[in-house]
């Protein structure tokens, strides 16, 4: 049993040392900034491994696992940095927002997503994964949002005024996939403010995913006054390209460690493991509150925050 439990913690080990070199790698390599999803995990087996060291009191297993244990917190901890600020207690909520990404079942039962947001009543929705299915869900939202922006993909629905709006996509792509932003310029009670949808490409395929990225941090930059990002990243804030965007945007995140996906595969109930749909705001705004709301099902679940206003 010794034997065994050795070769599991020295297997382990390994596994360890490869993930997090190819990690540190993603910058140079995007493919490989898939296995950064996983840091957190990868620190938690690292801690089993060195309690077991422990246990079997070997001096070298020992060493060996704090020392990984040790470069994979330096990796994850720097990463974890970019969270919004949290407004004063009893500030006056400005805004509402949330987003949801209504692949899967969500597609075929639309009148529970209407029930949720109507009952959310929040000020704008992000809504990835829209459809030509959706246009009579679209028109029965527009009681609650008279205001939208987008038909297909990503839409915004607005309570308050659209002054401008328009999107970014990928180039050469058909028009069903070309689509990553979509934003809008909302007068809210007499501030103008931009809220930018996004539906960034997965981790398999990531050049595609890191032109994603950096048209989408190229484009931001360009941006001024109050910006609210919301949507579907599909990247963990811990990921090389997440951390480069919030670093390069100066916008911070409000959901670090909640995780939405994957709620489902097919009609299979999942639990879920990464936090990819997520909300970033400027400095002029701050958070009162953030929620992820329970199964719709979708494969995500929907995030909602209160924001406001920077004195």
């Amino acid at each position: 049993m010794r034997t065994l439990l050795n070769a599991a913690i020295i297997g382990g080990c390994l596994f360890a040392a490869v993930a997090l070199v190819a990690g540190v790698m993603a910058d140079a390599y995007p493919a490989l900034d898939i296995v950064n999803n996983g840091l957190p995990f990868l620190v938690a087996g690292l801690v089993v491994l060195f309690a077991l060291s422990l246990a079997l009191r070997s001096r070298m297993l020992i060493v060996t696992t704090a020392a990984l244990l040790a470069i994979a917190g330096m990796v994850l901890i720097p990463k974890l940095s970019g969270a919004a600020p949290q407004a004063p207690g009893h500030t006056e909520r400005f805004m509402r927002v949330a987003t949801f990404n209504m692949w899967g079942k969500g597609d075929v039962h639309a009148e529970k997503v209407q029930t949720f947001l109507v009952e959310t009543d929040a000020d704008v929705v992000v809504l990835e994964e829209i459809r030509w299915q959706h246009e009579d869900f679209l028109q029965q939202m527009q009681k609650a949002y008279p205001y939208q922006s987008g038909k297909h993909g990503l839409v915004i629905l607005s309570k308050h005024p659209i002054l401008d709006k328009g999107r970014l996509d990928r180039p050469d792509e058909p028009y069903w996939r070309s689509l990553i932003v979509n934003w809008a310029r909302l007068n809210v009670n007499g501030h103008d403010v931009e809220v930018v949808g996004v539906h960034l490409a997965r981790p398999f395929y990531p050049h595609r995913q890191q032109t994603d990225f950096e048209n989408l941090t190229w484009f931001l930059r360009s941006r001024t006054g109050p910006v609210i990002v919301a949507g579907d990243f599909n990247a963990a804030p811990w990921t090389q390209k997440f951390h480069g965007l919030t670093a390069a945007t100066g916008l911070k995140r409000l959901n670090t460690l909640t995780p939405t996906w994957p709620v489902r595969w097919r009609n299979l109930p999942l639990l879920p493991l990464l936090p990819i749909d997520n909300i970033l705001i400027s400095s002029e705004l701050a958070m009162i509150d953030l929620t992820v709301a329970g199964r719709l099902e979708s494969d995500h679940l929907p995030v909602v925050a209160d924001l406001a206003l920077n004195q």
